[in-house]
């Protein structure tokens, strides 16, 4: 019987991002997607799924720090990210950063013995491939991009990787431009959790029953709000403005995704057309149960609306890191950019009252869905062929 494969998929907890995607590549690669249960059969009759890994080696010094800079100080965060989107400084901090991580790297290649890495996070990408010629280690690497309309130098600096993934047309075609072999760079479309595809197979029946679990009603407009991420004061002003004093209060009705924000738990957990929800990773039901998603445009939850078929409403953006995907959003049609409380009531007015924007936007959505499950499909493919190298 053949040895099980075993898989390391490197990550970073600076933000849910990350993990997110290396946790969607663990469901693809252990399970296939629910909308096609016979690919991963088809690549591995004669073998057992991998055994995954996923890791976050840092040390907790930059898990201090990037809860620091995002929460109290983003100006800090976007002035990091600018800085270091240059190819000699970004070559740069990758040749600090491996001292810092290089044993705790090595460590764990010597305990978990992969037979692939797969690395969600750019400063695992130089920092691994040092490591692994360092020790001799004919271990394939593969990296893969989490951004999604421009790709950040740090991404850009490691080219010798066995593999890398471009997660949409724009990132493919910048690696190209950069110098990536056109014959290790794949475009795969970007991988989301399994529970996402679970969610969009259940349909209205499921949707509508969610709502009914929820104490809410099937009639009206319902908006997913991610909470969690933001500042309160953010999040305080669109439930005002949306539900308290605006003419859509009783049009509306608000499924508010709290995460571990307890304040906003407390305040919001008796009001009228809102459900407040605390942290649970399975988050894809809620948001299945929604019209429309609102929130930080991240590229995951976007992606994981895009699944859903649900139009994306982008209302804030981590400066820097995220502010190009609200082109991203606009250029395929994926939802609107509303970052004003006024804007996002003058857009959802428009829809609650029978605005044909929302039939034409699920229209755009759905052909990127289309586009992106066929996509993510060839990770299988090209990750046991790597497997069987």
């Amino acid at each position: 019987m053949p040895k099980r494969k075993s898989i390391l998929i490197l990550t970073s907890k600076t933000g849910g991002g990350h993990v997110s995607l290396a946790e969607a590549l663990r469901d693809l690669l252990e399970k296939g997607l629910p909308t096609a249960e016979s690919v991963y059969e088809q690549y591995t009759a004669d073998a057992e799924a991998p055994a995954i890994t996923i890791v976050d080696p840092q040390p907790g010094f930059f898990h201090l720090h990037y809860r620091f800079v995002s929460r109290k100080a983003l100006w800090l965060w976007a002035a990091e990210f600018h800085f270091f989107d240059a190819p000699w400084r970004a070559m740069l901090a990758h040749r600090v950063f491996t001292r810092l991580v290089y044993q705790q790297l090595t460590d764990l290649v010597d305990t978990v013995r992969p037979d692939l890495i797969i690395t969600t996070y750019p400063f695992f990408s130089y920092e691994v491939k040092r490591v692994l010629e360092r020790r001799a280690l004919a271990v394939p690497l593969v990296l893969l991009f989490s951004d999604a309309n421009s790709v950040h130098a740090a991404w850009l600096t490691e080219r010798r990787a066995d593999a890398t993934f471009a997660t949409t047309r724009e990132t493919h075609e910048q690696a190209l431009a950069a110098g990536f072999d056109p014959h290790r760079l794949h475009l795969v479309g970007w991988p989301v959790r399994a529970q996402f595809f679970q969610a969009h197979l259940a349909g209205k029946v499921a949707q509508k029953e969610q709502l009914t679990r929820m104490g809410l009603a099937h009639n009206r407009f319902t908006i997913f709000l991610q909470g969690g991420g933001e500042g309160a004061s953010r999040i305080e002003s669109a439930i005002e403005t949306l539900l308290v004093k605006g003419p859509l209060t009783h049009e509306l009705q608000i499924i508010l995704a709290a995460g571990t924000n307890t304040s906003l738990l407390e305040r919001y957990k008796n009001m009228p057309n809102l459900i407040a929800l605390p942290y649970t990773k399975e988050i894809a039901p809620f948001m299945a149960a929604a019209d429309v998603i609102m929130g930080k445009a991240g590229p995951n939850a976007l992606f994981e609306s895009v699944t859903l078929n649900k139009p994306f409403i982008a209302t804030s953006f981590i400066p820097g890191q995220e502010q190009e995907n609200l082109s991203f959003i606009q250029r395929y049609g994926l939802g609107w950019v509303a970052l004003r409380p006024q804007e996002q009531l003058l857009l959802l007015s428009s829809l609650v009252y029978g605005s044909d924007a929302m039939e034409t936007m699920l229209n755009t959505i759905e052909a990127y869905r289309l586009w992106n499950t066929v996509a993510i499909m060839r990770v299988i493919e090209l990750v046991n062929a790597l497997l069987d190298h």
